[in-house]
């Protein structure tokens, strides 16, 4: 029981200090304008979520984020169908895994606990969205946090959804990570996903390096407590986390209207004998 008590309390309280200390809140202005009525409040609502839906879905489906995505498909698999997953693994739970890595990894994990945090999210979004339309209200931090973060889950969610039993992997306690189509539905860690968006959300809505660079670092503590768990192989972490990025950034370039969103991007790197991440940022 005390145990069960002390979660409830850590989950409650990292909760808080997601909120206080992730979303720099600022006062919504208010602009004294007449409400519209509610059928012209449901008609501008339902157009305009339209439009930046369709807008998210255009740029994470197209050219560029397919030849992104498939590189570092390409890598997970080198990673996944060879032996280095299983060694990383094996080295990792032997190695680097104790009670104190343990106990972060529940509180690491707590962010990608989807059946808490998307339906937040989206009715947060969605009275927040509704209520600026009716009103006429100015932008509010948290109400733009909570919209971008929903939008980030939904284009990036029907990926996760085909990739997952695509490749067919299994979990470490299944066996390898040997992709084998529609044999296993664990391919793409879920978790890495649903706990790196708010935190890129959160990154890729300031301007300020230093708090950019703390947020994609929080973002990748999910997908590790996946691997530390042994309920993911690092490919499986890696694609989720990147799906993540990459959704997010969707959702920006739709806010930024333009190619590339200001600050940091991050694009994969293949040479003839060598993998890695670059980055670009842009003022």
């Amino acid at each position: 029981m005390k145990f069960l008590c002390g979660q409830t309390i850590i989950k409650t309280l990292i909760s808080a200090v997601f909120c206080l200390l992730s979303f720099p809140m600022q006062l919504c202005a208010q602009t004294p304008c007449a409400p519209l009525t509610l059928f012209e409040t449901s008609c501008k609502f339902g157009n305009q979520s339209r439009d930046r839906i369709f807008a998210d879905f255009g740029n994470f489906y197209n050219q560029h984020t397919v030849k992104n995505f498939g590189v570092v498909l390409l890598g997970a698999s080198v990673i996944a169908n060879t032996k280095m997953d299983g060694n990383f693994q094996n080295w990792y739970q032997d190695s680097v895994r104790s009670n104190c890595t343990d106990d972060f990894s529940k509180i690491a994990k707590f962010p990608g606990e989807g059946q808490y945090f998307i339906p937040v999210m989206a009715a947060s979004a969605l009275a927040y969205r509704f209520c600026q339309t009716k009103w006429r209200t100015s932008n509010c931090t948290l109400g733009e946090f909570t919209d971008r973060t929903t939008r980030g889950y939904l284009v990036g969610v029907p990926t996760l959804l085909l990739f997952q039993p695509l490749l067919g992997a299994g979990r470490p306690t299944m066996g390898s990570s040997h992709w084998q189509p529609f044999h296993r539905a664990n391919s793409v860690s879920g978790h890495a996903f649903i706990g790196a968006v708010p935190f890129m959300t959160a990154a890729q809505m300031t301007d300020k390096p230093v708090v950019k660079g703390l947020f994609y670092t929080l973002s990748t503590f999910c997908a590790w407590s996946r691997v530390n768990d042994d309920a993911h192989y690092l490919s499986q972490a890696m694609l989720g986390w990147y799906l993540a990025y990459l959704s997010v950034r969707a959702v920006t370039q739709t806010e930024s209207r333009g190619l590339l969103p200001r600050g940091l991007t991050l694009f994969p790197v293949t040479e003839s004998n060598a993998v890695g991440v670059g980055l670009f940022y842009q003022y």
